[in-house]
């Protein structure tokens, strides 16, 4: 999953991992956009000290601002979370798993400026977690309205019968 904590940047340990190169390059296949890709191990990710998988991308910054990350001396800084293992799927793997999960980056760029309500709504930790479902929910509502009402066939797989 993509995440928002760019204070992870500011991290010891993510500035000494940034310094170096990058473990990997991934070039989207529709964008074009190369990015550095920095296994960063498993790091705090909460006050309560809970640990995920981060990796950090990285891109040249264009003309434009950049709908996702954030920029910070020409260079944009993506973070990527995981729970999948660094021996069975390189920073590259889970990247391309995030962004190939069907196209859906200009909607998701969307609802990330648009949907911030929980900070600045509630300062408590199950407040923000009640306003981030409440607007999540709002946000497939108003995906769900926006599709025309047409029903849809039914997809059904025929599997071939076992052989011994």
């Amino acid at each position: 999953m993509r995440g928002k904590d760019y204070g992870l940047l500011e991290l010891t340990q993510v500035k000494e991992r940034l310094a170096l190169s990058a473990d990997e390059q991934f070039v989207h296949p529709e964008s074009g956009v190369c990015r550095d890709l920095f296994e960063c191990g498993e790091l705090p990710v909460t006050a309560e000290g809970h640990r995920s998988r981060v990796i950090i991308a990285t891109h040249p910054a264009g003309t434009t601002a950049s709908p996702i990350g954030v920029t910070r001396a020409g260079v944009v800084y993506e973070l990527f979370f995981t729970a999948l293992p660094a021996l069975g799927f390189t920073a590259a793997d889970v990247v391309k798993l995030y962004l190939h999960r069907g196209s859906f980056e200009t909607v998701l760029s969307d609802e990330d400026r648009e949907q911030d309500s929980d900070r600045w709504s509630s300062y408590t930790t199950s407040g923000q977690e009640t306003w981030q479902i409440l607007s999540q929910w709002m946000w497939n509502l108003r995906q769900e309205l926006r599709k025309p009402r047409q029903p849809t066939s039914m997809r059904l797989t025929e599997f071939s019968p076992p052989t011994n």
